[in-house]
């Protein structure tokens, strides 16, 4: 099993499944307004597409949308800039083409806290647990135990999602590796490999972009 991002894959889990992106981002910018009559008054002027900057940090990336202001009429800003970013990782098996699973970090309009959300295929039994442990043991070994609640399912995914606390947090710095499990439609627990490699690198990162 090996951990790669797929951006493509990122992109749908916030502005589909998170929800992390700013709503300003469903503003629809390819729509433009029509001609103004004669004696109309001007109509505002449509923003540019959002631009998209990604940052690889060991096993995680963080991506960043930047949506430009939009200018309303005689100049004045209909709305200001806005930016929204995340810090991202996906497992993808050894020969398959789509990731089996990825976790995103980031935080929720008007939330201070964060918000961690997995993406995880729709095979899987609801009620079941979603759950991240930090250093990938079980039992009496596990450290920092991270609880998902299931958020909702759509067309090739479910999505789980939970606010780690500080201590949960430190534990996934400082741990080289830990495991995502949650329960398949067959009732048989699946442990996913999770790497913290660059992951204090990447959270510092996204905080300085808050």
């Amino acid at each position: 099993m090996r951990t790669t991002i797929s951006l493509p894959f990122a992109a749908a889990v916030l502005s589909a499944a998170l929800a992390i992106c700013s709503p300003v981002a469903a503003q629809d910018a390819s729509k433009t307004a029509p001609a103004a009559a004669k004696g109309d008054a001007p109509k505002p002027i449509i923003a540019s597409e959002p631009t998209v900057t990604t940052a690889l940090y060991g096993s995680w990336t963080l991506r960043c949308m930047q949506l430009p202001p939009s200018q309303g009429t005689e100049g004045k800003t209909a709305r200001p800039a806005a930016q929204s970013c995340e810090i991202i990782q996906s497992v993808q098996l050894q020969g398959q083409a789509q990731p089996i699973a990825q976790i995103a970090l980031g935080r929720l309009p008007n939330d201070k806290d964060f918000t961690l959300t997995a993406l995880l295929p729709v095979n899987i039994a609801i009620p079941g647990a979603v759950q991240i442990f930090g250093n990938g043991k079980s039992d009496a070994e596990a450290k920092s135990m991270l609880t998902l609640a299931w958020h909702k399912c759509s067309a090739g995914a479910c999505v789980a999602t939970a606010k780690p606390d500080a201590a949960t947090l430190a534990i996934f710095r400082k741990e080289e590796a830990g495991q995502l499990r949650f329960v398949d439609a067959s009732g048989k627990v699946l442990g996913i490999p999770v790497s913290w490699s660059g992951f204090e690198q990447a959270i510092d990162a996204l905080a300085k972009k808050d």
